[in-house]
């Protein structure tokens, strides 16, 4: 299976925290079930929360863990409500794209049936 760079990583994470301050492992843990297919591993997360972070779009506390221990809390911001949206634009433009290369190659696959 194919592990790619997480590009829109950004937008599932920034999407999950729409939903609720959270933490690193939890959102991982989101990935991992809510995900049709998950390409993040939790290096590229980790990294990708520091990123959102140095951009505004996230902001980060300490808060404590369920097992009462401090732990680091993310919530949205704004700016990363901003970015959200331009997430969107993107993936829709995308969308446009490749569903354009999956009817262009069933038409293919469809007339070289050999």
């Amino acid at each position: 299976m194919m592990k790619h760079t997480g590009r829109h990583t950004g937008a599932f994470l920034l999407l999950f925290l729409t939903e609720g301050d959270s933490y690193g492992g939890k959102l991982w843990q989101k990935c991992e079930e809510e995900l049709p297919i998950n390409p993040i591993d939790s290096s590229i997360l980790y990294r990708t929360l520091k990123q959102l972070e140095s951009e505004g779009a996230i902001e980060s506390y300490l808060g404590t863990s369920e097992q009462d221990k401090p732990i680091k809390m993310y919530k949205i911001t704004e700016v990363g409500k901003e970015k959200l949206e331009e997430f969107q634009i993107n993936i829709e433009r995308k969308i446009k794209n490749l569903s354009f290369f999956l009817e262009k190659y069933h038409v293919w696959k469809e007339s070289n049936n050999d």
